[in-house]
């Protein structure tokens, strides 16, 4: 028997939360500042609007340099294949029933260790959950010194958004945490 699919009845809203540091902060007391980093923040309403917008996402960046003061803005996303593909995290939407979060490790994306044994992880994103992907790795700038990097990715598909709505538990979560050494 034929059913007709279900329709999705939300947007998509992301946050990319990304830490930075050097070799110089890996250990303490720069370890125990991350430590308390959140992974999500809350939205202003002038953000919010923002993200209603086709192809933006909420962005916040801490960096070493300023003793991981966030810095948040809303960014816009520019894909040439998909509007909904980060690079090592996307979200997909088959046959209009739902939607899927997508995590693949590239070095490219993520940075070493290299962890391309590894197979893809994905889970299931339903209207008005929190679905939270972590990863980290490590990258050299042009001079050889090492930069370090740990981002978390809030999704959440609703009708309603709010100003807290990445503040909730996540339903589930996709993590690729790696030994930076």
């Amino acid at each position: 028997m034929y059913t007709t699919p279900k329709p999705i009845l939300g947007a998509l809203y992301a946050q990319k939360v990304t830490i930075y540091w050097s070799k110089a902060g890996r250990g303490m007391p720069d370890a125990g500042r991350r430590a308390h980093c959140p992974p999500a923040f809350v939205l202003s309403a002038g953000e919010l609007t923002q993200l209603a917008r086709t192809n933006t996402y909420s962005s916040i960046v801490m960096w070493e340099r300023s003793a991981y003061a966030p810095e948040q803005t809303v960014e816009t996303h520019f894909s040439f294949y998909d509007p909904h593909d980060w690079g090592a995290v996307a979200v997909k939407f088959p046959h209009n029933e739902g939607a899927v979060v997508r995590y693949t490790y590239s070095r490219f994306n993520v940075g070493a260790p290299d962890r391309s044994h590894r197979p893809p992880l994905s889970c299931p994103l339903g209207l008005d959950e929190v679905v939270r992907v972590t990863y980290n790795g490590r990258a050299s700038w042009p001079l050889g010194a090492w930069r370090y990097e740990h981002t978390t990715f809030n999704f959440v598909l609703t009708a309603r958004p709010t100003l807290e709505m990445f503040l909730a538990e996540p339903v589930r979560q996709m993590t690729d945490l790696a030994d930076l050494w």
